[in-house]
């Protein structure tokens, strides 16, 4: 398992009892953006960020808006600053749409949390090849929501380990594989349907085919 490096997280969102509690009022507008910090790399690893395309390293920053890249048998690790783990697999390519969080301190490192510091709000984008979180109990009940969007739908976690898959073709016919490998609180709402529940060890494949002329997605689940 690849190491962590999350102990600067609890130092840079370090803040004082009254900016807490300033930051709790504030919870539902969540302006603040959270981190996500690259924690290891084998292999390539690059940032898209408008025009630019720059190599990743250990101990960079991404931004909102972003989009990581990795490369042919690469394998990515990034650190949220609420706990959370992304393991992008190779030949892989996610946006970072959302990333919000209120203000936190906490004397425990990051290895140490059971549940998030904060409230937080992550949207990720997994446009093609294979995602992983691991997510630390999300405080859910007060708005927190970790959601990563494919073509065939949205999933969604509470806590545990979600796995998503996605591959395309250049003809827009495809094959999205959301699975909750251990946890509670995941739902899959694949597009124009019902949002659904996934249990642990639950596993559901959706076929997805583009329409040519207006571009949008047919989503057919495979049994």
């Amino acid at each position: 398992m690849i190491a962590l490096r999350l102990a600067g997280c609890v130092a840079l969102f370090g803040f004082s009892a009254a900016a807490i509690s300033a930051g709790r009022a504030a919870e539902a507008a969540l302006t603040r953006p959270g981190q996500l910090t690259v924690t290891a790399v084998a292999g390539e690893l690059s940032v898209r960020a408008g025009d630019n395309v720059n190599p990743a390293k250990a101990d960079d920053r991404v931004r909102v808006d972003s989009r990581l890249l990795t490369g042919r048998r690469s394998l990515a690790t990034l650190a949220f600053s609420n706990g959370t783990i992304l393991e992008l697999g190779p030949d892989s390519e996610m946006e970072v749409e959302e990333l919000l969080q209120a203000p936190f301190a906490t004397a425990l490192q990051p290895a140490e949390w059971k549940v998030e510091p904060s409230v937080s709000r992550t949207r990720l984008r997994l446009v093609r090849g294979e995602a992983r979180v691991t997510v630390k109990r999300l405080l859910s009940a007060r708005g927190s929501v970790l959601a990563i969007v494919t073509a065939a739908g949205v999933a969604s976690v509470d806590e545990g380990s979600l796995r998503v898959q996605v591959r395309m073709t250049e003809l827009g016919i495809g094959l999205c594989v959301v699975e909750l490998t251990r946890g509670a609180g995941g739902v899959f709402e694949p597009a124009g349907g019902v949002p659904r529940a996934l249990n642990a060890g639950q596993r559901t494949q959706w076929s997805v085919e583009t329409d040519s002329a207006t571009r949008a997605f047919r989503v057919t689940e495979l049994k």
